[in-house]
């Protein structure tokens, strides 16, 4: 079978991304913008590691959103939905959602998470088969308990996954090039207790 959009390019750069990160400071913000590509913005997130992210919103309110996730190892992406009007989502709780693009389905335990402007359900995933789907596919939906909560076309989504990769690998590339926080010169700074305790739990 041939492999959809970029797959195996996805699947060796995520795979590189997987490895150990250092999470370091690009901007004062926790968010700031990379590019503007086809009606989505890509930016960083450095919250998650210094991941980019695409996202975008629909006339019903929706707020979808991609991206890479590096403080979690085991599962290196994520998709986060919300709109202003779920006000009844209670943070940090789960909720078993069914996703399908085009006629791709899934299930996944989504956690509940509040930001200033609205409230969204947060998927992590480990498939970077599921980001060719969403570069390739053209419709997104989601149900909850059986009610449809999202539904809208993915315009200009291969424009969009390119740029996202494009903005990760220029942020680890500004990373890597980062030097390393100078050594201590300081001969009486206090070092760690190596001296065995007894109470495990001795601070």
């Amino acid at each position: 079978m041939k492999a959809g959009w970029a797959y195996m390019k996805f699947l060796c750069f995520a795979l590189v991304l997987v490895a150990a990160i250092p999470q370091i400071s690009l901007a004062d913000d926790d968010i700031f913008q990379w590019k503007k590509v086809g009606g989505w913005s890509v930016a960083v997130d450095r919250t998650v590691g210094n991941g980019c992210f695409v996202v975008t919103s629909f006339e019903d309110g929706t707020v979808f959103r991609l991206g890479f996730s590096f403080t979690k190892k085991e599962n290196p992406f994520y998709i986060l939905i919300g709109n202003a009007n779920w006000k009844s989502l209670e943070s940090g709780k789960q909720y078993p959602v069914e996703f399908s693009l085009d006629r791709s389905e899934w299930t996944a335990d989504a956690t509940a998470v509040e930001y200033k402007d609205f409230k969204g359900l947060w998927i992590d995933f480990d498939d970077v088969g599921l980001v060719d789907e969403f570069a390739r596919k053209l419709n997104f939906r989601a149900t909850f308990n059986g009610k449809e909560i999202a539904a809208f076309r993915l315009k200009n989504s291969v424009a969009a996954a390119d740029e996202m990769l494009a903005c990760q690998k220029a942020v680890n590339a500004t990373i890597a090039k980062r030097p390393e926080p100078p050594k201590s010169k300081d001969p009486f700074e206090g070092k760690p207790d190596t001296k065995a305790k007894s109470d495990p739990f001795e601070l």
